[in-house]
């Protein structure tokens, strides 16, 4: 396996170890907002998934692309880059996440769960390309 593929296998299982980070985080805040809180489920889903977008990037940002020195922008700039592509994904996990629960009366945490996998593809991608980007180095 060439090397660059071999970094990028090891990027994207990390990412997934984040990933799995983030759904504890966004299903123990979902549950906490609506089962204790007594939030409806699309404000609850707000909270859960604005807080796991949080503490997945900064995982991301200090483990998965932690090669600062190699990143094309300062934190700020990243942090508000994740925040916009991750849009994408929670858009895709709010809409699963609705539909299957009122519309099929799946158990919101299930449907929450199959929303969060719906995105992951995209997140990665979008945290590959645009959020992590590495400076382009020609001695490489």
């Amino acid at each position: 396996m060439e090397l660059k593929n071999k970094e990028l296998l090891i990027r994207f299982i990390k990412f997934g170890i984040v990933g799995g980070s983030g759904i504890v985080v966004n299903s123990a805040v979902l549950w906490l907002c609506h089962d204790v809180l007594g939030l409806i489920i699309p404000i609850a889903s707000i909270f859960s998934v604005g807080l796991s977008i949080l503490t997945n990037f900064l995982l991301n940002d200090f483990w998965t692309w932690k090669n600062s020195d190699e990143k094309t922008h300062n934190f700020l700039q990243r942090m508000m880059r994740y925040y916009i592509s991750a849009s994408f994904g929670a858009a895709i996990n709010y809409v699963v996440l609705i539909v299957l629960t009122e519309f099929f009366g799946i158990f919101y945490l299930i449907s929450n769960l199959i929303g969060i996998l719906g995105g992951t593809i995209s997140n990665f991608l979008f945290s590959e390309l645009w959020v992590f980007k590495a400076k382009k180095n020609p001695e490489r």
